[in-house]
């Protein structure tokens, strides 16, 4: 199948789209909310791929038999290119979050049914191969086969060059005892991007109660990373997420920098954190294929990250009219990321 570069979609996501039940303290529960890593990446992804590029996005589904008619309108009013995969034998990917308090600071999740995961084989025969960017969330054993069957796939189909690929680690992975695995795992990918507390988990071990932020340790601990190795190369980046703390970005030729949240603590505007952290990853992976600047990626992540706070699910996408581009939340994405930009220059 040939490609030209106008038209191979700059990213697509491999975590799943999963039906989410969020549980908080003293609230009612939320149920059938539209989630997933693989949702979210791809929304941030999106939101910085307006009309008339939108399906420059490109977004794999893997249903069950129960995925609601309006989850399917939604992604399709979306308008990216969608590859929807229906196993009409099982039930959807559904997940339990459960909140231990109102500030979003301990969580739990689990799945409720047999996770639907993507592949790399379900693109052998879709544009979405011909990606110039891809995003995993996996341990390091599925990393590693996942981006092996991927890079094999794409030599069979004479894609020669190389995609940006980003690894989120699967959270249940992250422990003391799998700390060599993913230092190992990690010249696989071009990108490395745990939250603060995975990182943490990965040294320290597994806690209920979250650890006290520290900057010099987030640095300590993402430079023992960077010096093992991300990237065939050596030359990835780790991107660190930390929460209201802001991201840390780091690699061998870049010194360590912290960059600011959009929603300082305490904000008002912040309604749940779900998703924040994967919309981060589309949106950067996006900008930094764009501009090769990871100052420039990460405040883009930060503005995506910014509309996945806002509201349980997904945010409202008003598509353009005669008096607007497409707007997000009643909110343009740009003049977001210009007031971002301005706001903090005067910092």
């Amino acid at each position: 199948m040939d490609q030209s570069a106008s038209n191979r979609p700059v990213f697509v996501s491999l975590g799943m789209v999963i039906l989410d039940e969020i549980r908080f303290p003293n609230r009612d529960p939320v149920i059938d909310k539209l989630g997933g890593s693989g949702l979210y990446a791809t929304l941030g992804a999106r939101l910085f791929k307006p009309s008339p590029k939108t399906a420059d996005v490109g977004c794999v589904v893997t249903a069950g038999c129960d995925l609601p008619e309006w989850a399917i309108h939604l992604l399709e009013s979306w308008e990216m290119t969608l590859l929807l995969i229906r196993d009409d034998l099982k039930p959807c990917t559904r997940g339990l979050l459960q909140y231990g308090d109102n500030a979003f600071g301990r969580n739990k999740f689990k799945y409720v049914t047999e996770p639907l995961r993507p592949s790399p084989n379900l693109l052998a025969d879709s544009n979405l191969l011909h990606a110039t960017s891809f995003h995993f969330l996996a341990t390091p054993k599925d990393l590693e086969e996942q981006v092996t069957e991927l890079l094999k796939l794409r030599k069979e189909h004479d894609i020669a060059e190389r995609p940006l690929i980003v690894w989120e680690p699967a959270p249940l992975g992250c422990d003391s005892a799998h700390l060599e695995r993913h230092l190992k795992a990690c010249a696989l990918v071009d990108v490395f991007s745990p939250n603060r507390s995975e990182l943490c988990s990965l040294f320290e071990g597994k806690s209920e109660t979250e650890t006290e932020f520290s900057a010099s340790t987030v640095e300590a601990q993402a430079t023992s990373f960077v010096n093992a190795g991300i990237g065939p190369n050596k030359a990835g980046l780790a991107v660190i997420r930390s929460g209201e703390h802001g991201v840390l970005i780091l690699s061998n030729t870049k010194q360590a920098k912290w960059l600011p949240t959009y929603y300082k603590k305490g904000s008002t505007e912040v309604v749940d954190p779900t998703g924040a952290g994967n919309a981060f990853l589309g949106a950067f992976a996006v900008a930094f294929q764009e501009t090769n600047d990871a100052k420039e990626a990460s405040l883009r992540g930060s503005v995506a990250a910014s509309y996945a706070l806002e509201q349980l699910g997904p945010p409202q996408l008003t598509p353009p009219s005669s008096q607007s581009g497409e707007l997000w939340n009643k909110s343009d994405v740009q003049l977001r990321l210009q007031d971002f930009k301005a706001r903090i220059s005067k910092e």
